[in-house]
């Protein structure tokens, strides 16, 4: 059970991280990345879509989870925004001639406080999700994520 609870939450975590990064996407890539591999794109709708025929997800079920998941998208955003603002702030920070490492430290723990809401609120879409997928969406998730890549 805890497994299938671990291996659920890691599929969430994969489908909120998708609209995360289609939040990043917007910034343009990262310098050194050149973006995902050709024919492959980043997009939370192609994810969410791949899930639902794989998990054979009813209309309802579809159309549930895509509310739970933009919801959740929309009310990450300004979290995001300033997980952004501290990497940039970071970097900034290693880039200078002096370190600080009291601002440093300020700025990590920042960043963690922001992180600890995000993992509160993914495992608690994720538990919403859960309830909408029936006993055999589960064994089939739980299934497709323990398959080695």
């Amino acid at each position: 059970m805890r497994r299938k609870l671990m291996t659920t939450a890691a599929v969430l975590a994969a489908m909120i991280g998708s609209g995360t990064s289609a939040v990043l996407a917007e910034r343009g890539p990262m310098p050194g990345f050149g973006g995902p591999p050709p024919g492959i794109e980043r997009c939370a709708e192609n994810f969410e879509a791949r899930m639902a025929k794989i998990l054979k997800l009813t209309e309802s079920q579809r159309i549930r989870i895509k509310a739970l998941l933009d919801a959740e998208r929309e009310k990450l955003k300004p979290l995001m925004d300033k997980v952004h603002e501290i990497r940039e702030q970071l970097k900034q920070a290693a880039d200078a001639s002096v370190f600080d490492e009291a601002a440093v430290g300020a700025l990590a723990v920042a960043q963690s406080q922001i992180e600890v809401k995000l993992i509160v609120s993914h495992t608690r879409t994720l538990n919403k999700v859960n309830a909408l997928l029936t006993p055999d969406q589960r064994e089939l998730l739980a299934n497709l994520m323990s398959e080695p890549r």
